[in-house]
């Protein structure tokens, strides 16, 4: 699938180019992080005509996650969950449960923006990287409690 990016992706282009991806990357992806769209001819002939315009777009969706970004960056995350023996949890803290937490205290985002290697399995403190928009990220703190 041809898709045109509205923001610089690693490893694959910069903005406004057009690329060849994978459906699934495309879809899954691309165009839910608004990241791209697709390239039609249609679209292709809007980008050419368009281009301030789609800079602009750009700049301006990259300020609203900067924003979010600064937002997240004061966000602490407290999760209480049982404890099986000494400090390993009965269970483990995912991705969707940081993202649920962190969507209660009023910014929304999803469990594909949290960038959790594995689940937590302990007690503690652990820095977590949620991904905004294309290249802006911002760390939070997940506090993970035992539950009275």
């Amino acid at each position: 699938m041809e898709v045109i990016l509205k923001a610089n992706v690693p490893n694959l282009g910069n903005m406004m180019d057009v690329v060849k991806v994978k459906n699934g990357y495309a879809m899954n992806y691309l165009i839910p992080n608004k990241l791209a769209i697709r390239a039609t001819e249609e679209a292709k002939k809007k980008i050419a005509e368009n281009r301030e315009a789609m800079e602009a777009l750009f700049n301006k969706e990259l300020g609203a996650a900067r924003e979010v970004a600064a937002k997240l960056a004061e966000v602490t995350v407290n999760l209480s969950r049982r404890v099986v023996e000494g400090e390993r949890l009965y269970g483990s803290v995912t991705a969707a449960d940081i993202a649920d937490e962190i969507t209660k205290q009023g910014i929304k985002i999803t469990r594909a923006q949290v960038a959790l290697a594995e689940p937590i399995k302990q007690l503690g403190v652990y820095p977590v990287t949620i991904k905004v928009f294309g290249e802006v990220s911002a760390e939070v703190k997940v506090w993970v409690v035992k539950a009275d």
